[in-house]
C-alpha cells in the first residue's frame, strides 16, 4: 500500500516592511546647521548696540569710531589666529608680533610724511609675513609642535621691541591716522579697511585651493596627505597668512595710539582677548571648522563689554575684571564643547 505524500503546506510570506528614508533636511535646516551660531552673535551684537546707545545721550559718529577704530586691531587679530587654529595649530606669537610690529613702525614712521608712512606700513606687513612663515617653517621642518616654537618665539619678539624703542615712543603723520582709523568722528575708514580684509583676503582665501587645504589638514592630517595635500606647505602658507593679519594689527594700532608701546603684557592681553573671540566666534580649537566673520564680530561683542559695564556705573577695574572672567569662561566652554564633539 503505497502512502502518498503530500506537499508540505506553503507558509505565508510575511509582508515586506516599507523603510520610509527621513526626509531631506530643509533649506533653513541646512541654513541653521552651518550660520545659526553666526546670526546668534550677530544677533547678541545688535542688541549690545542698541544697549550702549541708550547709555549715551547721542550716539553719533565719535562713538561708533570709538568702537570700530578700537575693535580693528582684535579683529584682525583673531583673523590671524584663526587662520592657524582652522589648521589644527596654535599661534602663540600673534600678540607679540603686533606688539613688534607697532614699535617697528612707529619707530620708521616719527616725523614723517603720509607716502613714507604708507611705504612703512607696507614694509612692516611684509616683515610680519616673512617672520610668521618661518614659525612656520621652523615647526614643519624640526616637527617641533608649533605652540613651543611660537611660544618660544612669543617671548622673543617683545625683546627686540624694547630695543627698538626702549619705551613707549615712536610716532605717525596724522594723515596716515585719518586715512587708517578715521578722524575725530569719522568712523568710515576703519570700518572699510575691516570689510576690504575679509572680501579681498579671506573671502578669496577660503574658497581656493589653499582654503580647502586648510580646513583638510585641521581636519586630519593623515588624511588630507593621503588625498594629496601638501601638509607642511600648507601650514607654512597658513602662519604667512596669519602674518598678514598680525602686520595689518600691528599698523593698524600704530595709527590707533600714535605710538609704539614695548611692553610683553599688552601682547598677551591681544591674545587672551583674540583666543575668546575666535571661540566665541566658533572657530573649533581643534581645527578644521569656522571661519573669520564669527570672529570679527565676537571681537566687536568683547569690546563693547567694558563700554556698557562703564555705562552702568561698575568701576573700570572691575569691569577689566568681569571681563577676563568671561574671556576665560568662553574659552573654557569653547574647549569642552569641542571635546564633547570629539568624543561623540
Amino acid at each position: 500500500m503505497s502512502t502518498s505524500t503530500s506537499p508540505p503546506m506553503s507558509t505565508p510570506a510575511a509582508p515586506e516592511t516599507i523603510t520610509t528614508l527621513p526626509k531631506p533636511t530643509t533649506a533653513l535646516q541646512r541654513f541653521q546647521s552651518r550660520h545659526g551660531w553666526l546670526v546668534a552673535i550677530a544677533a547678541l551684537l545688535v542688541v549690545m548696540l542698541f544697549w550702549r546707545a541708550s547709555q549715551v545721550p547721542v550716539f553719533g559718529g565719535f562713538q561708533v569710531r570709538t568702537i570700530t577704530a578700537g575693535t580693528l586691531s582684535l579683529a584682525l587679530l583673531a583673523m590671524a589666529i584663526g587662520v592657524v587654529i582652522i589648521t589644527g595649530g596654535f599661534n602663540f606669537a600673534v600678540g607679540s608680533m603686533v606688539v613688534f610690529i607697532n614699535c617697528f613702525s612707529a619707530w620708521l614712521m616719527k616725523d614723517k610724511g603720509l607716502v613714507a608712512c604708507l611705504a612703512i606700513a607696507v614694509l612692516s606687513i611684509l616683515l610680519s609675513v616673512v617672520l610668521s612663515a618661518i614659525m612656520g617653517w621652523i615647526s614643519v621642518v624640526s616637527g617641533v609642535p608649533d605652540i613651543i616654537v611660537t611660544l618660544a618665539i612669543s617671548f622673543m619678539l617683545p625683546g627686540v621691541a624694547l630695543l627698538i624703542l626702549g619705551g613707549p615712543g615712536g610716532g605717525t603723520s596724522p594723515d596716515f591716522v585719518n586715512l587708517v582709523v578715521g578722524g575725530f568722528s569719522n568712523p568710515w575708514p576703519s570700518f572699510i579697511w575691516l570689510v576690504l580684509a575679509i572680501a579681498l583676503v579671506w573671502v578669496p582665501v577660503s574658497r581656493s585651493r589653499f582654503g580647502k587645504a586648510l580646513y583638510a589638514v585641521g581636519s586630519s592630517r593623515a588624511a588630507a596627505f593621503l588625498a594629496g595635500v601638501d601638509v607642511g606647505r600648507t601650514r607654512i602658507k597658513a602662519y604667512a597668512l596669519s602674518g598678514l593679519f598680525c602686520g595689518l594689527a600691528g599698523v593698524v594700532t600704530t595709527a590707533y595710539t600714535a605710538s609704539g608701546e614695548p611692553r610683553a603684557s599688552i601682547g598677551l592681553g591681544m591674545l587672551l582677548n583674540a583666543v575668546a573671540a575666535v571661540v566665541l566666534g566658533g572657530v573649533a580649537l581643534q581645527g578644521g571648522v569656522g571661519g573669520m566673520v564669527g570672529p570679527v564680530l565676537a571681537a566687536f561683542v568683547l569690546s563693547l563689554i567694558p563700554a556698557i559695564m562703564l555705562g552702568l556705573g561698575v568701576d573700570p577695574n572691575t569691569a577689566e575684571t568681569v571681563r577676563g572672567i568671561i574671556l576665560i569662561v568662553v574659552v573654557l566652554v569653547g574647549g569642552w564643547l569641542q571635546m564633547r564633539r570629539s568624543r561623540a
